[in-house]
């Protein structure tokens, strides 16, 4: 009797030492993923996100729309092209209708010409006006593009 209890205690204690042997070794083998914030715009987006604001006061903007937000289709598979990508700025009426949607080009899209047409046509063809910059205009150029066009 005396036997079957120590060896039911020891049966436990393997137990216990392999569980916590797991534990440890999933903790540095798999370590817990540690998250990092990040702006949600660059600085030279935030100067254009300003200057959006002081040109359309009667508008929304936004900043880093999904184009899943914006445009949808019936085939998963032209979904797959779009469902990652984001636009820089949308501008929103009061009504939240899209009046423009705006990409603005630092010197990263140099050599990523076709693939911003081929960005820009999934949007005009769901019905947007696309305007690209490469540096900020002023608000009188905003606004006499974006508004003589919606």
């Amino acid at each position: 009797m005396f036997e079957s209890i120590q060896f039911t205690f020891f049966l436990i204690g393997c137990i216990a030492s392999l569980a916590l042997f797991i534990l440890v070794v999933q903790r540095y083998v798999r370590p817990t993923q540690k998250y990092y914030p990040r702006p949600v715009i660059t600085n030279f987006e935030s100067k254009m996100f300003a200057r959006l604001n002081q040109s359309f006061p009667e508008y929304h903007i936004l900043a880093q729309v999904a184009f899943s937000a914006l445009i949808t289709h019936h085939n998963m598979k032209v979904r797959a092209k779009f469902n990652r990508k984001v636009t820089d700025f949308v501008i929103l009426d009061k009504k939240l209708q899209v009046i423009a949607i705006i990409e603005l080009d630092d010197p990263t899209h140099i050599g990523k010409e076709q693939e911003d047409a081929e960005r820009d046509a999934m949007l005009l063809q769901a019905g947007y006006q696309v305007y690209r910059y490469t540096n900020i205009p002023s608000p009188q150029s905003l606004r006499r593009d974006i508004l003589n066009h919606s």
